[in-house]
Order: structure tokens, then C-alpha cells, then sequence
């Protein structure tokens, strides 16, 4: 029984000291690399692309939550979001250049406006792509924050294996 006591005392803590740290605003980023054999030019079509295919290249978005509401060059403004585990949207501000992709939350129900997600693509000597990711979302309500805890104390490993395995996956046996 001492054992237990200790267990849960100690969790007790550590949830504490998160849920301070989210509330301060002081949650850490996730940054990640991941590398495809897709080649560089085509992750960044895939992560540029703002066709009503967009859905259908990247698996975890729900046609229904997806709309475009400007597209310009270099940047675009979209609605984003996935039923599943549960209904999440955002409408993010995206901006590119040859080697980046950044998109910035305008609005959302689970995330607070300025979290952003940024990767950086890079060629491989065998023709596939570094991807690094830097993740850096703050929660919004206790389901928003649970959520972006999740995603943190995995290092990124939900967002790395649903989101972009996935996609690239998919692509790279087209």
C-alpha cells in the first residue's frame, strides 16, 4: 500500500506541476524529425496543396471541417479539423517558402490563437525528405489542454505517426 500512496502522490504532483505550466503558457514545443522517401518537391505540394483534395492527402481531415478562405502564393487562410477521437477544428493562417510551411492558429476549440505548427523540409542523399517539425500549441479548455498534454508527454508521437507517416506513407506507394 506504501507503494501506491507514493505512486499517486507523486502523480499528484506531476499533474500539478503540468497543469501550472499550462496555465502559465509555459508548455514546452515538440520538435521532431521524420524522414520519407517522398522527394522534397512533392512534401511540399502535399503540404502546400489547398485543393478540395486536401482531405484525401492528408487522412486525418475531415472533409466536413475543411474550407478554404483565401489562397494567395505564398500563404493561405483555411479551416481545418478531424472528428476523431474527437470534433476538432481550426482555422489557421498558413505561410511558405521553398524549404518551410508554417501555419499559425487564427481560431479554434481546442488550441489557443498564435500556437503554431512549422516544418522545415530538406532533400536526402537518397532522394527522400527531412522533415523537422517543431509542434507548439496551448490547450484551450480541459479538454483542449488534456489533449495537447497528451501530444507533449509522447514527444510528438501521435501527431508523427497519424499525421505524417500516414500522409507520406500513402503517397510514397502511389
Amino acid at each position: 500500500m506504501r507503494v501506491n500512496a507514493r505512486i499517486v502522490a507523486s502523480d499528484s504532483v506531476c499533474r500539478c506541476r503540468l497543469n501550472r505550466r499550462f496555465d502559465e503558457g509555459k508548455v514546452p514545443k515538440v520538435s521532431f524529425d521524420f524522414h520519407t522517401a517522398v522527394p522534397p518537391e512533392r512534401v511540399m505540394a502535399m503540404l502546400t496543396d489547398f485543393s478540395p483534395n486536401r482531405p484525401e492527402i492528408w487522412p486525418m481531415l475531415a472533409p466536413e471541417l475543411y474550407e478554404v478562405y483565401r489562397l494567395d502564393a505564398g500563404s493561405a487562410s483555411v479551416k481545418e479539423g478531424s472528428t476523431f477521437p474527437r470534433r476538432i477544428w481550426e482555422r489557421d493562417d498558413y505561410e511558405w517558402s521553398a524549404d518551410r510551411v508554417r501555419w499559425t492558429v487564427r481560431d479554434s476549440n481546442y488550441c489557443h490563437p498564435g500556437s503554431y505548427v512549422e516544418v522545415g523540409v530538406r532533400p536526402e542523399a537518397d532522394g527522400g525528405t527531412r522533415l523537422q517539425v517543431d509542434w507548439n500549441r496551448r490547450g484551450v479548455g480541459i479538454k483542449g489542454k488534456m489533449m495537447i498534454a497528451f501530444v507533449v508527454l509522447t514527444r510528438g508521437a501521435i501527431i508523427r505517426r497519424k499525421v505524417f507517416q500516414r500522409a507520406f506513407d500513402r503517397e510514397a506507394r502511389a
